[in-house]
């Protein structure tokens, strides 16, 4: 063996570059072309529905005027992301032949301590392979990719906050939002997430899926998208936006019907913005049920309010990582578990809905794992 393979490489001069911010530029690139010709939203109340109807009935006039200007924003977009993606290819393959290299040499090294010979091809290979840390909207997805950023040192600059797919194995870890079977807004399409089950089964890619109790879901999804859609404002949890469950409560009691608008599919919902809706409750806890059979590391997110710790070694079993256990920063969520129970106690109208859910919803809450009662 060649004394200078277990030698580490001097790797200061491999360039990277981080896409991220072109990235957020085409993501807003892509949210300001959703918006040419939406009807800003607007507090509910009887004047405000008269202006909402007149301004309507004035974007249908003036359609014919706004139409060339999405389709070519349309195209632009497009073009750009054929760009980043060609780019970001390149950077994806470049990290990937670097990865492998490092591998092959901590195995050579390690091989070499032992004074072994191997296959170091088919052992840096099992080292290599694509993550997809994959949520439903609204199921603490954010949360597990932070204490992945924060805890896996430099395999970090491997991670994305997006979803692409690879013909072969890389070191690169993508996050983001997917559904398999029916389609919906801010999550990718079923395609992408096809693409990602073969990887999966080729044996070129791990699957950790990230789940919640459906309702917990159902209410913060529902907040979050109520405050969007009125106030055109990102929030990274309920807190944000009602101080606490009684607020919550009393929300859901005042606006009980857009609440029920949004658990069954209503495009109404979305009334005024262009695109898909959102998954209708029962889509909701189908695709959980569907991801569940799929995934190579299921994680329930109340799981690491109990014990972030032990929930974390299953990542760090999963992805071969080298982590210092006494450096980990593994802080619980700060949401609570089964927060729909307390709503479903003061809520007469959260029970009944509860209550009136169909037969295959209700089998598959429990086949996933969780109750509809205390």
């Amino acid at each position: 063996m060649d004394p200078d393979a277990a030698k580490p490489r001097d790797t200061s001069n491999v360039w990277h570059y981080d896409f991220d911010e072109l990235r957020r530029s085409l993501i807003d690139l892509e949210w300001r072309r959703s918006t040419v010709g939406a009807i800003n939203p607007r507090p509910p109340g009887w004047h405000n529905d008269l202006i909402q109807a007149i301004k309507k009935l004035l974007a249908r006039t003036f359609r014919w005027h706004t139409r060339p200007f999405i389709e070519f924003n349309a195209v632009l977009g497009q073009s750009l992301q054929e760009i980043e993606h060609a780019l970001d290819d390149v950077s994806v393959y470049t990290y990937s032949l670097d990865w492998r290299l490092m591998q092959l040499e901590k195995t050579a090294a390690e091989q070499a301590a032992l004074g072994q010979t191997a296959d170091l091809k088919s052992l840096a290979a099992r080292r290599c392979r694509t993550t997809y840390i994959i949520g439903l909207f609204g199921s603490g997805r954010q949360y597990v990719s932070g204490l992945i950023l924060q805890n896996i040192g430099e395999r970090a600059k491997y991670f994305r906050d997006t979803i692409r797919v690879h013909p072969g194995p890389t070191p690169m870890i993508y996050s983001g939002h997917a559904t398999i079977k029916y389609e919906s807004r801010a999550q990718h399409l079923p395609e992408v997430t096809s693409r990602i089950l073969e990887s999966i089964r080729a044996g070129i890619a791990d699957l950790i899926f990230v789940y919640r109790h459906p309702l917990d879901s159902l209410l913060s999804n529902w907040i979050w998208w109520r405050t969007f859609n009125r106030e055109n404002r990102h929030i990274s949890g309920t807190s944000e936006a009602l101080k606490d469950v009684e607020a919550l409560c009393a929300c859901l009691e005042e606006n009980f019907l857009d609440f029920k608008a949004f658990a069954e599919g209503d495009s109404d919902f979305f009334a005024g913005l262009p695109g898909a809706p959102f998954l209708s409750f029962a889509e909701f806890v189908e695709e959980t049920q569907l991801y569940l059979q799929a995934a190579t590391l299921p994680l329930r997110f109340e799981d690491f309010m109990l014990d972030p710790s032990q929930q974390f070694s299953k990542i760090v079993k999963l992805m071969s990582i080298n982590t210092d256990s006494g450096r980990l920063c593994l802080a619980p969520p700060r949401a609570k578990a089964y927060g729909y129970l307390a709503v479903k106690e003061k809520v007469p109208r959260f029970r009944s809905f509860i209550t009136g859910l169909d037969a295959d919803t209700k089998r598959r809450i429990q086949e996933i794992g969780y109750r509809l009662e205390a």
